[in-house]
């Protein structure tokens, strides 16, 4: 093992350290003792990037499923395994971030004992628990296929479940189609609380188009991340096809933005000289149109700096994009405002390192 790898693997496990110390304060003595969360802001920043964020940095599963095994781009396979071996574990990251931020995290299975179909927060629910147990099925033959489980019955399990790879990865893409664009739906209820810059009747359209973009962002990240840490080369051709692909997604999402703010007539609330106005700007900038406008050029595309950056942005861009509409972008009490205590932080790190210990052991 590499002094590097050794290096990232120790600062991971101090961090889910951290993350066991947390979970033992929080389940033990309550919300109250480890989060800044109030009656009037019951939902902040374990929301905002555990949920939100984290079921659209999960995106790339369904993307790289739907290129290598619908659209038959086979030779964007050696991504397949990765992104939704990272799809699984961003999943599971996002459902145990629900049990920290339930007040009695076993009413996470409220959905299933007690359905209501009416509700966009039921469908998100299921949708995700379904997709989940997709991937899992998904990620399955890889695990079979270690020499440890050749055993009879294990061997017909993994025939059976690569010849249903084609209709695991359709109910994969339904599931995820439905559940990423109707994150963004649940705002569709707060049109006075939202702010008109964020607030859209399409949002859940402009929640779907970010994903995809994020989803392959993340997979050029990933990959970036997997060359330096594991010590070989990227795939420097074929990320920057992803790349080029992403920028397309990140000029329609731009279009769509801004087209919706226009055609609303909301348009000028973009150019009002206050706070909002600049956090709009530097958002969709940082997010979408400076990405998008830099993949477009051929030099940052085989650029390794360049293409990894370019990713980044997008990655730390659409993770604010959420984190303005769950909560910069979205009203609360004056007299009760909200920031996240260090714990949440905290709890939210430690899960994410949990889950990357989890992807070096499946690598290595």
């Amino acid at each position: 093992m590499t002094r590097r790898r050794t290096a990232v693997k120790t600062v991971l496990w101090l961090l889910a350290g951290v993350l066991g110390v947390l979970t033992v304060i929080r389940f033990f003595r309550g919300l109250g003792a480890t989060t800044a969360l109030t009656d009037t802001a019951p939902w902040g920043f374990w929301i905002a990037f555990d949920v939100m964020s984290g079921v659209a940095l999960a995106a790339g599963g369904f993307v790289v499923a739907a290129t290598v095994y619908i659209f038959g781009r086979q030779r964007y396979h050696a991504f397949a395994r990765p992104a939704i071996l990272t799809a699984l574990l961003g999943y599971a990251a996002v459902a145990t971030g629900l049990l920290y931020d339930l007040g009695l995290p076993w009413h996470i299975l409220n959905p299933v004992v007690h359905p209501q179909h009416h509700s966009v927060l039921f469908e998100v629910a299921m949708c995700v628990m379904l997709y989940l147990t997709v991937l899992f099925l998904e990620f399955s033959p890889v695990i079979l296929a270690h020499p440890r489980f050749q055993r009879p019955w294990l061997m017909r399990l993994h025939a059976l479940l690569k010849k249903v790879t084609i209709p695991l990865v359709i109910t994969g893409i339904v599931l995820s189609t439905l559940h990423q664009s109707s994150l963004g739906s649940l705002f569709l209820i707060a049109p006075y609380r939202l702010h008109a810059l964020w607030y859209s009747p399409y949002i859940w359209v402009l929640f779907f188009v970010s994903a995809v973009a994020l989803g392959l962002a993340m997979v050029i990240s990933e990959s970036f991340f997997s060359a330096w840490l594991f010590g070989h080369k990227p795939k420097r051709e074929l990320l920057g096809n992803l790349g080029r692909a992403a920028s397309v997604v990140l000029l329609l999402y731009v279009l769509l933005r801004l087209g919706d703010l226009a055609l609303r007539g909301k348009l000028d609330r973009a150019l009002e000289p206050n706070g909002h106005a600049v956090l709009f700007w530097f958002e969709l900038g940082v997010s979408a149109l400076l990405p998008a406008l830099l993949l477009q050029w051929r030099r940052v595309r085989e650029s390794h700096g360049g293409l990894f950056g370019s990713a980044a942005l997008v990655v730390l861009g659409m993770i604010g994009y959420r984190f303005d509409v769950c909560i910069v972008a979205f009203a609360r009490p004056e007299d009760m405002p909200y920031f996240p205590s260090w714990m949440e932080i905290a709890v939210s790190i430690g899960i994410v390192a949990a889950a990357m210990l989890v992807f070096v052991f499946f690598v290595e």
